[in-house]
């Protein structure tokens, strides 16, 4: 066997592990957790170890016709959202082994849940537009049973949301791949995998918004983002995970290849199509922000919040330039470990608790020490206060919109200023009200509290790691743009 075969064991063993796990269940909880946590693990060993040692090689699986098919390949892209995705897996995994403790059909929970791990490494790793495609399907389908886990209503009636939503998405992103290649070129190749003869095509730029905003769908671009705010209702693992890690940025990354390794920015820079990306995800920034402020549910807010700053990934990729790109993989780093951290602190309260609401958090600060240590470490980050991992992407976004300096990126900028001060509204009013209850007989509102204790370590030790992870990456940032820089 080719030793290149190797990139593809992070893809494929997760994948078979969860159906394993489906037909073979394992009835006792300890046996399983452990099971699955020792395998995501090694799973995560494996995929570091292909991209430091197998960076910039790749593997054809099968070939479907005229050099059409299912290949993979490490390039920078791939190795900087392949080790967002895996870095942040293992801790997610032991956060909801936790958080599911009292939960049933764990096991097709887990199932489902370590398969999703695999089809994600497989958008990473994929090496053209059709691999590609056929993961951010399958990503569907694995994420699907997820949202329907809890088989409430709210849950049935989310989960055929998102899938509408998502085969939607993706039936748009089909028109962006048939057209590359009746055109013989799906190749990811940065600068662009489209020759100059397409260039002149007039299908071109209708194609690239159809399919850009087909992908986006999973990136909750207005106006397609209600799919995440009904998702909300899903255990808060699987909200982390469409929220953070896995479905809301394999949408980013989708259109961030569709940008810079196919259309090329050389075709798309200052045409009406690059205009109208831009525009919408300005629209999206300030849409999101301003519905979190008004949200009054704890988990609802953050979805609203992870609308507008996935739209920062997006503005930073349709600036369409090196530093656009850079700023784009920055905040898609800094995001999904502030972000992450932020819901697993509202899934403890929200567990332990059984509150859901913001008025209902008075004086929760007091008790839940330790989670609301952590939010409000993530809430700054956020915000994008100095010395947090926040900042620093943030500032990147800010550095590539004044260097390109088109009327539009100024727009988008002033954007960022307005969504920032409505963050620090709608973050820094729950953290208020956790430290400071509004109630004026504090003493009462703590009694009522004197039941409330943290959750197990297993739900605490991950939201830690994350608090300490947003300072060391706000402190130590230039090693991280050293990686992701494509400058």
């Amino acid at each position: 066997m080719n030793i290149n075969c190797f990139i593809l064991l992070p893809v494929i063993l997760p994948i078979l592990f969860g159906l394993i796990l489906l037909l073979f269940p394992i009835k006792n909880d300890k046996a399983r957790d452990i099971t699955n946590f020792i395998f995501v693990l090694i799973n995560t060993a494996l995929s570091f170890t292909a991209m430091l040692s197998w960076y910039g090689e790749g593997v054809s699986v099968v070939e479907f016709y005229f050099g059409l098919g299912l290949e993979f390949k490490l390039d920078r892209a791939a190795c900087i959202f392949g080790t967002v995705v895996s870095s942040l897996w293992p801790f997610a995994s032991l956060y909801a082994y936790g958080y599911m403790k009292h939960h049933e059909r764990k096991n097709s929970f887990f199932a489902f849940f370590t398969m999703t791990y695999g089809v994600v490494m497989g958008i990473a790793f994929a090496s053209n537009l059709l691999t590609m495609y056929i993961f951010y399907e399958m990503l569907t389908l694995v994420t699907f049973p997820l949202v329907l886990h809890p088989m409430t209503n709210a849950a049935v009636k989310a989960a055929r949301t998102y899938l509408v939503y998502s085969l939607g998405g993706a039936a748009f992103g089909l028109i962006g791949l048939i057209f590359m290649i009746s055109i013989g070129s799906t190749e990811f190749i940065y600068g662009g995998s489209i020759g100059s003869n397409a260039s002149s095509n007039s299908f071109l730029l209708p194609a690239f918004v159809l399919a850009f905003c087909g992908f986006s769908v999973k990136a909750a671009m207005a106006p397609f983002s209600s799919w995440l705010i009904k998702a909300a209702v899903a255990p808060t693992p699987v909200t982390a995970l469409l929220h953070a890690v896995a479905v809301v940025n394999a949408g980013s990354f989708a259109c961030i290849r569709l940008i810079y390794f196919i259309f090329g920015t050389e075709l798309l820079y200052g045409t009406w199509a690059q205009f109208l990306v831009m525009a919408l995800t300005i629209i999206t920034i300030v849409f999101g922000s301003s519905f979190a402020v008004k949200e009054r549910h704890f988990k609802r807010r953050l979805a609203y919040s992870t609308i507008s700053n996935l739209s920062y990934i997006l503005f930073a990729a349709t600036i369409m330039t090196p530093l656009g790109l850079t700023a784009a993989f920055a905040h898609m780093l800094m995001h999904s470990i502030t972000k992450i951290c932020s819901f697993f602190c509202c899934g403890i309260v929200m567990e332990q608790t059984g509150r859901e609401y913001i008025y209902e958090l008075d004086g929760m600060g007091r008790k839940m020490k330790i989670s609301f240590v952590c939010f409000t470490i993530a809430s700054l980050s956020l915000i994008g206060i100095p010395l947090f991992c926040g900042f620093q992407s943030k500032w990147r976004i800010g550095i590539a919109a004044v260097s390109d300096a088109s009327p539009l990126a100024i727009a988008g900028l002033i954007a960022l200023l307005l969504s920032a001060l409505l963050t620090a509204i709608y973050m820094l009013s729950i953290v208020i009200r956790a430290y400071f209850p509004e109630n004026s007989n504090i003493k009462n509102t703590l009694k009522d509290l004197s039941e409330i204790k943290e959750h197990s370590w297993q739900m605490l030790l991950p939201v830690i790691c994350f608090a300490i992870g947003i300072i060391i990456l706000g402190v130590f940032w230039q090693p991280v743009l050293d990686f992701i820089s494509f400058i």
